[in-house]
């Protein structure tokens, strides 16, 4: 008999499925440990996203440092530095686990570039590969790439994104076996001077190297910061610090490269620069009228000698277009241990810091976030969304960046801006982009998606400014009424016109069945007049079979019938 046979095949197939392991999700990024620093971070839509990086779980650690952890710090809503707002997102199945690389974003995609495969224990480098994280569906993969023929993975070059404009830009680094595949970890290190653009909008990589790099005499390093500056016709940046294993990069001089006109030119500065250094942190902040943007400078270290390396603590800040460093005065204050290899993101007045390589004198540095007032020029306790422009997020309103009175003693003004030191201190060579002392009208988006600030300079040298929403993201900044009620009153007529189209349609409809059921009972073709209307209530007809009231159905509807009383208008009587 067949039935048997057909039972023994169910049987096996149900012993087969039980017998499958079972989709396990991935286990979640740790967000607690000893020490984390060389991590990469970007700051998307209201988030900081942290990957990688070095990190231990217990005091005094020294190996199985690398990770590939993947973490969210939100900067919508208010925490304290004791318990910082970290979430940890499923561990990535597939980007490397590395450290000193650095992601670009625009605002709804981060690419994972660059970085050092672990050396304790030695791990072998994998092919280069761009890894490109989509925020939106919460995946990582790997995406193809134009103009990439001869690009490889560097590690700890500087690092920077400018999302309005969907560019990603990294500048200097080194190659060895630790980021190279076939490279023994005998070789020594290959430092770079080039310049690397990567285009998130044509997914295309650009070597700009040849750009005067030669001409300028900008050194070849490694572990210093490149940061965005809104000046010119298309911004300039700006590279400071950093060096070799034998020399450093002068901190009283400047590489500026201008984006419009793709060059290099040096910068002298004025002021007391802090001491030569590698693994900073910096971030820019702007005047709200456009008139001075200030670059906060901490931490980072000394490697020389060689094994005996000293971390800072101090805090610095470049002002542009004067070029001159001012040193934060943080007596009395609770500042954070001195550190390297930490990270820094600008959220409106606040510089948040994550982690850094602290001296082995602390045992752990946990959670190892800190928050700095960029206005008051103060260590807090904790985050506030008001001062990062998300005062929906908080109890209190909006608390915008605003010059410090330290910034404003050099360059004049006030809070609001209104510098009158509008050119560099020290002369500016004649082709430089800062030689003017003309900032352009150039429209720029801060890292945080923020309303572009266009400044604008009248012939009578009056500075005004006016502001665009950026899209795709809102920034988070509180109810906009005129968005608002332009929204409800567009809303409102396309849903007066979907309703007025669907009244039509079920009109015609209603039409076509009314001939048909005339046409049925003989006294009604699609080529007859109306009757008057005094004469439609007195219409009465009559068939075989059937009855139907023509109060009911009084000739043809009127359109506005429809609309105005859909379910008498267009009832329909079965015959």
């Amino acid at each position: 008999m067949w039935w048997p046979n057909l039972l023994l095949l169910l049987w096996s197939a149900a012993s087969s499925v039980n017998a499958s392991p079972a989709l396990q999700r991935r286990e979640d990024s740790p967000t607690d440990v000893c020490k984390r620093w060389s991590h990469q971070t970007a700051l998307v839509n209201g988030t900081i996203y942290i990957y990688g990086g070095q990190a231990t779980t217990t005091a005094g650690q020294t190996s199985d440092t690398w990770n590939n952890n993947f973490l969210t710090l939100t900067v919508q809503a208010d925490w304290n530095i004791d318990s910082p707002a970290l979430k940890g997102l499923p561990l990535p199945s597939g980007p490397p686990k590395v450290a000193n690389g650095y992601l670009w974003h625009d605002y709804s995609r981060i690419f994972l570039y660059g970085g050092l495969y672990s050396d304790k224990p030695v791990a072998q480098p994998d092919p280069f590969a761009l890894w490109q994280y989509d925020i939106t569906a919460g995946s990582w993969e790997v995406v193809k790439t134009a103009g990439g023929d001869g690009v490889q993975r560097a590690a700890e070059g500087a690092g920077v994104s400018v999302p309005g404009r969907s560019l990603g830009f990294y500048f200097g680094g080194h190659l060895d076996g630790y980021t190279t595949q076939g490279w023994s970890q005998s070789i020594a290190r290959v430092y770079l001077k080039s310049l690397l653009e990567f285009d998130m909008g044509e997914m295309r990589f650009n070597n700009i190297t040849a750009s005067g790099l030669e001409k300028a005499g900008v050194p070849q390093r490694a572990d210093g910061v490149l940061l965005f500056v809104p000046w010119g016709d298309e911004g300039i940046l700006l590279a400071i610090g950093g060096g070799t294993n034998e020399t450093f990069s002068q901190m009283n001089v400047i590489d500026v490269y201008d984006l419009g006109t793709k060059k290099w030119t040096k910068q002298s500065t004025d002021g007391s620069p802090p001491k030569y250094r590698v693994n900073p942190c910096a971030v820019v902040a702007s005047a709200p009228d456009g008139s001075s943007h200030n670059i906060y400078f901490f931490g980072g270290q000394n490697l020389v000698p060689f094994a005996d390396q000293l971390q800072y603590d101090d805090m610095y800040i470049l002002t542009v277009p004067a070029f001159k460093w001012i040193s934060v005065d943080m007596k009395d204050q609770s500042i954070p241990p001195a550190r390297a290899g930490h990270t820094c993101d600008i959220v409106g007045r606040q510089m948040i810091v994550i982690g850094g390589y602290t001296s082995t004198e602390l045992s752990c540095d946990s959670p190892g976030i800190y928050v700095f007032d960029a206005s008051t020029l103060q260590w807090t306790t904790g985050y506030s969304a008001a001062a990062g422009g998300f005062g929906s997020g908080s109890s209190k309103n909006d608390q915008p960046y605003k010059v410090p009175q330290a910034v404003v003693d050099v360059i004049g003004g006030n809070q609001n801006g209104g510098a009158t030191v509008t050119k560099p201190v020290k002369t500016a060579d004649s082709d430089s982009p800062l030689a003017t002392g003309d900032s352009g009208d150039y429209k720029y988006t801060t890292y945080i998606p923020r309303p572009t600030i266009v400044v604008s300079t009248a012939p009578d040298g009056t500075v005004s400014t006016s502001t665009v929403t950026p899209s795709p993201y809102s920034g988070g900044r509180g109810p906009n009424v005129g968005a608002i009620v332009g929204g409800v009153v567009g809303g409102i007529i396309f849903l007066v016109l979907l309703i007025l189209g669907g009244a039509f349609w079920l009109y015609k409809r209603k039409i076509r069945e009314l001939r048909a059921s005339a046409a049925m009972l003989g006294g009604y073709t699609d080529k007859a007049e109306l009757p008057a209307a005094e004469d439609r209530g007195r219409n009465t007809a009559t068939s075989p079979g059937s009855s139907l009231d023509l109060n009911e159905m009084q000739g043809e509807p009127t359109f506005w019938g429809v609309l105005l009383s859909p379910r008498r208008s267009l009832r329909v009587v079965n015959h």
